[in-house]
């Protein structure tokens, strides 16, 4: 299948005293890449709440605020590595990405990050860059074995000080992605689709471009965890119709020039035909080696693997029960499985159900069910009327709930341009994805 692709002819980058006028464009990293799909081993975990920075659409903002929320303060190095053991030996996964609040500044952040090196868990970070301007600070995780940063660029100048609540953030962005290309450090960018940064989205891609990234997310701001109603107001929450044409113009930008982008948790008719390789709703996900697998996730998205204090909570599969056990209180299930002869034996239980559903119906069954659950179980997403007309009602998740609350569904426009797809691959089978060295044993077939 040949992909579409829109000659742009690239504006002058405005000079903002980000870029130095000595600076030249970055070339492009040697990369390989691949049309090979099968679920993703990457983990994920959280290292606490705290944070030197109150974005406005954080996932966790409350937690960050309330120094007395139980997930606020880091959790020890020793509990982390715990984590990390468990998901690289029992889970099975072979890269993972560390979250805070902000990581960077996690008091054994290096070690950490030498300990998932020395098993086999290759580490990225998610971080607002502050710290890793510092001089010097950027060779330290060099040498401690850091794969490569994720970085949350969401918006230009002022607009990302606002959006980050903290003036000269900005300039401290772009100083640690400057230090990421002296030292040669791969990054990728994060960038949330607040409504103040919709009309700049090309001004990502520039930036993207001209540094030399390896990929651009654009994120849908929806409400995850910590994003009440209060926070989110129409203010800040652009309509899908609003993002459509700047999204599509910064994409046409990036695959121009051959960096990798993804669109994720917006309705697949937002995308035109020749973008809808790169949107990911949550079935798409499971097939996305730069997100996280829904068997680990459920396990470390559990509040004590997110706390300082506290017993990590007995492993499970993802299978029948998994659900049950996520969803109901973690201390008493961990406490029930480690005082009682009935809670190991429920546990040893759902361990054998799952790995036998997973021998017998396969994995890719049980993570698409998953995958179908999470978003309207968890989420509330809804679908238009008009959706059921759509050929790719199956594997599109629809409109966020809260997303509906504000706006409706009015803007779904049904997909009609070839027959009804059951096949969560159907689109982004044809995107070209980054293989990271790492990655390899997966990904060489193309």
């Amino acid at each position: 299948m040949t992909t579409a692709k829109v000659a742009i002819e690239m504006p002058e980058l405005e000079i903002t005293g980000d870029i130095p006028p000595n600076m030249p464009a970055v070339a492009p990293r040697d990369v390989e890449k691949t049309t090979h799909r099968t679920i993703t081993k990457r983990a994920v975990m959280w290292l606490g709440q705290t944070c030197n920075l109150r974005c406005y659409f954080c996932y966790f903002l409350n937690r960050i605020a309330d120094s007395k929320h139980p997930e606020h303060d880091f959790m020890t190095l020793d509990k982390a590595k715990k984590i990390c053991h468990t998901l690289r030996h029992y889970y099975g996964c072979t890269s993972i990405d560390i979250q805070g609040g902000e990581p960077t500044i996690f008091p054994g952040i290096l070690d950490l990050i030498s300990y998932c090196r020395e098993i086999g868990l290759y580490p990225t970070l998610i971080t607002n860059g502050l710290h890793l301007a510092k001089p010097g600070v950027m060779e330290q995780f060099k040498e401690a074995g850091i794969r490569d940063f994720l970085v949350s660029l969401h918006g230009i100048g002022e607009i990302h000080d606002e959006v980050v609540c903290r003036k000269g953030a900005y300039q401290k962005i772009i100083k640690a992605i400057e230090r990421m290309v002296e030292c040669d450090v791969p990054f990728r960018i994060n960038c949330t689709m607040s409504k103040p940064v919709v009309p700049i989205l090309t001004k990502i891609a520039e930036k993207a471009i001209h540094y030399g990234a390896n990929g651009v997310n654009y994120i849908a701001f929806n409400p995850f965890e910590d994003q009440e109603t209060g926070i989110r107001t129409h203010e800040n929450v652009a309509k899908y119709s609003e993002i459509k044409e700047p999204l599509t113009q910064a994409m046409d930008m990036l695959e121009e020039h051959d960096i990798e982008v993804n669109v994720r948790y917006m309705p697949l008719c937002v995308a035109e035909p020749r973008h809808r390789k790169n949107f990911y709703n949550f079935q798409q996900l499971t097939y996305e080696h730069h997100e996280w697998d829904y068997q680990s996730w459920l396990w470390t998205g559990m509040q004590p693997q997110r706390m300082k204090e506290g017993e990590l909570t007995p492993t499970y599969r993802l299978g029948r029960g998994a659900r049950r056990i996520y969803r109901a209180n973690a201390s008493e299930w961990r406490d029930w499985y480690n005082n009682s002869i009935k809670g190991k034996l429920f546990f040893n239980f759902q361990r054998f159900v799952g790995l036998v559903e997973q021998k017998l119906r396969g994995k890719h069954f049980v993570w698409r069910r998953e995958a179908i659950l999470r978003p309207h179980i968890d989420l509330y997403y809804q679908f238009h009327e008009g959706c059921a007309d759509c050929a790719s009602r199956n594997i599109c998740d629809g409109f966020h709930g809260d997303y509906a609350n504000f706006y409706g569904t009015d803007e779904a426009v049904p997909i009609k341009d070839h027959p009804p797809t059951d096949d969560p691959l159907h689109y982004i089978k044809d995107q070209q994805k980054v293989v990271e060295p790492e990655d390899r044993s997966w990904a060489l077939k193309m």
